[in-house]
C-alpha cells in the first residue's frame, strides 16, 4: 500500500503487521478471532500436540474461526516466513468453510502485497464464479468502508485502484482444451488460488508450472477429494514432500450441519465414496467405471502401512529398469507379508545395474533365481548382461499370455495375472513399507474385455491421460510373475559370492 500523507506512522506500522500476520488483518477487518483453545490443551498444543477439535472452547459464528480454518492460515503464514513450504494443498469434507478462507486469503495477499497477482481457477463456472468469486465479494463488502474502497470489483477481476494493471486477482474456469487459467502472470508477488482443484486438469497445472517458480510465489488448493489421479491428488502423494498438506474432517468441524452428515449417511451409507469425500474429507476407496470401462485396481482403503520392516525369508526382487521415458530403476523387495522399494537410482547401464542388483542380494540374502526383471525393451539388454556373468535371474515379457491353461483364459497378459495377484495380496493383508512411495499403484486400472479376459490400461493410454509411468508399482509387479514362467532358473548367487569380483 502507498505511504501517502493520508496514512499516519500507526497506519503504516499496522500494515507491515498484516503483512505477516493474516490473523491481525482479519481481526482488523471482520473482527474475528480464532477459536479459542480450551485452557488445559493450550501447553500441549504449545509443545508441538496434532490439534483436535474437542481442544477447542464452543465456536461462535462471526466471532470466530474455525479451527480448521486457523490451520490454512497457519500454513500460509509459515510459507510467508519461509519457515514451511510455499506450496499448501487441503483436502477436506465439503462445509468446512474453504471458499470462505480462500476469499479472505485472497483480500489480505491483496491488501498487503504491492503489485500482487492472484490467478484464480476451478473445475466449473458454477464454482469459481457462483461460489469463491461471490464469497470474495461477500467478504469484501464486510470490510470497513477506508479498506474495501482500495479496491475495484469487476465480473471476472478485483483490482487495486492505485495500480489496476498490475496489481489484481482474476478468476477463470479451469477447461482442459483451454489451459491458461493459472498462466500469463509474472511479478515479485505470485499467490495462485485453486477451489476444488480435485476437478481441475492436469494440463492446467503444467502450463502455470513456470509462473509458480519465483521466491515469493504461493499456491494454495482446496478441494473434496473426488480423483484418484491428478495434479492434487499427488500432492498429498507421490508428491507430498513439495506441499504443505492438510486434512479436515467435516465431521470435526464446528459449522458443518450434523443434519447433512446424516442425510449423507442416509442416501449412501457410512461405507460409500460419497461419505468419503464429501464428509471425512479422504480420496474415495474407488473411482467409478470411466468411460472405456475401466476400474481402479485398488483404492486408498486398500494400502495399509507396514507395522514391521524386518523381512521373512523367502523373499523376492523386482526391477523396473530406467529406459525411454523414465528417470529411476527401482529394485522393490517383498516376502509373504510385506513389500519396500530398496534402491532407486538414475541409472540405465546394464553393468552398473548388474553390480547394484548383486549388492543387493548379497545384503538381503536373495537367490538369483528370486529375481525378476521385465525384459521388453532396455530390460532384455540388461537381463543379457547377467547372462554374460553367469548370473541367472528371471526375466520377464510381461505382455506374454500367462503359461497355465486357468490363467491363459482369464487374463489378458502376465501383466494382468501379475497385477491381479498384486490385489489379492494386498487385500488379503500385504503391507507397503513407506506406502507413498508406492502411490502409482492406485493409478492402476483393469476392466473385463469382450473375451472376458481381464486387462489393464496400457501404458500408452495411461501416458494420453497425464498419468506418469507407473514404475514402482510396476517393479512390485514382477514379484507376483513368478509361478507363470516356462523357465525357472535353479542356480542362486552363493553365499561366499562377491560382486565386486566381476569389475576387478
Amino acid at each position: 500500500m502507498s505511504s501517502s500523507p493520508q496514512f499516519t506512522k500507526a497506519d503504516i506500522e499496522l500494515y507491515r503487521k498484516f503483512q505477516t500476520s493474516i490473523f491481525a488483518f482479519i481481526e482488523k477487518m471482520w473482527g474475528m478471532t480464532p477459536q479459542p483453545l480450551k485452557q488445559e490443551y493450550v501447553d500441549r498444543v504449545a509443545n508441538g500436540e496434532k490439534v483436535k477439535a474437542e481442544f477447542f472452547e464452543e465456536f461462535q459464528k462471526g466471532k470466530h474461526l474455525t479451527w480448521q480454518q486457523c490451520q490454512i492460515i497457519e500454513a500460509i503464514e509459515r510459507a510467508i516466513r519461509k519457515e514451511g513450504l510455499n506450496r499448501i494443498s487441503v483436502k477436506s469434507g465439503h462445509g468446512v468453510g474453504k471458499s470462505a478462507m480462500l476469499a479472505i486469503v485472497l483480500l489480505w495477499y491483496l491488501f498487503t502485497h504491492k503489485n500482487a497477482q492472484i490467478p484464480c481457477t476451478a473445475p466449473t463456472s458454477d464454482q469459481i464464479y457462483d461460489i469463491l468469486w461471490k464469497e470474495v465479494k461477500i467478504w469484501l463488502n464486510l470490510m470497513p468502508k477506508w479498506a474495501s474502497d482500495l479496491f475495484e470489483w469487476q465480473s471476472t477481476y478485483i483490482r487495486i485502484k492505485e495500480s489496476p494493471e498490475t496489481w489484481f486477482a482474476r478468476a477463470r474456469t479451469a477447461r482442459k482444451e483451454a489451459p491458461e487459467a493459472l498462466a500469463g502472470i509474472h511479478g515479485d508477488y505470485v499467490m495462485v488460488l485453486a477451489d476444488e482443484a480435485s476437478g481441475i486438469p492436469d494440463e492446467i497445472f503444467n502450463t502455470a508450472e513456470g509462473s509458480l517458480t519465483g521466491p515469493n510465489t504461493l499456491v494454495v488448493m482446496i478441494s473434496n477429494p473426488t480423483r484418484l489421479v491428478g495434479y492434487f491428488y499427488e500432492s498429498h502423494h507421490r508428491d507430498s514432500k513439495n506441499w504443505q498438506t492438510l486434512h479436515f474432517n467435516g465431521e470435526e468441524s464446528p459449522i458443518v450441519d450434523t443434519e447433512y452428515i446424516e442425510r449423507i449417511i442416509e442416501k449412501h451409507g457410512k461405507d460409500s465414496d460419497e461419505y468419503r469425500i464429501r464428509v471425512l474429507g479422504e480420496f474415495p476407496a474407488a473411482d467409478a467405471v470411466d468411460e472405456k470401462g475401466y476400474t481402479p485396481l485398488l483404492s486408498q482403503n486398500d494400502i495399509r502401512e507396514a507395522s514391521f520392516t524386518n523381512f521373512t525369508p523367502p523373499l523376492r526382487m523386482g526391477i523396473d529398469v530406467a529406459g525411454e521415458g523414465k528417470d529411476e530403476t527401482i529394485w522393490v523387495i517383498r516376502d509373504r507379508f510385506k513389500a519396500r522399494i530398496v534402491q532407486r537410482e538414475k541409472i540405465s547401464n546394464a553393468m552398473t545395474i548388474l553390480s547394484k542388483t548383486l549388492t543387493l542380494l548379497q545384503e538381503y540374502s536373495i537367490p538369483s533365481n528370486q529375481v525378476y526383471l521385465d525384459a521388453f525393451g532396455v530390460g532384455g539388454e540388461v537381463a543379457l548382461e547377467f547372462v554374460k556373468h553367469n548370473v541367472f535371474i528371471n526375466a520377464v515379457n510381461v505382455g506374454d499370455k500367462p503359461v497355465w491353461e486357468d490363467d491363459h483364459e482369464r487374463f489378458l497378459n502376465i501383466r494382468a495375472m501379475a497385477y491381479w495377484r498384486l490385489k489379492q495380496w494386498i487385500r488379503e493383508g500385504g503391507e507397503l513399507i513407506d506406502s507413498k512411495d508406492f502411490a502409482s499403484l492406485l493409478t492402476i486400472k483393469y476392466r473385463a474385455m469382450l473375451s472376458g479376459k481381464i486387462q489393464m490400461m496400457p501404458k500408452i493410454d495411461m501416458k494420453k491421460l497425464g498419468l506418469s509411468s507407473p514404475d514402482e508399482a510396476d517393479a512390485l509387479m514382477l514379484t507376483f510373475t513368478g509361478d507363470n514362467l516356462i523357465k525357472q532358473r535353479d542356480e542362486p548367487v552363493s553365499t561366499n559370492f562377491d560382486p565386486f569380483s566381476l569389475f576387478s
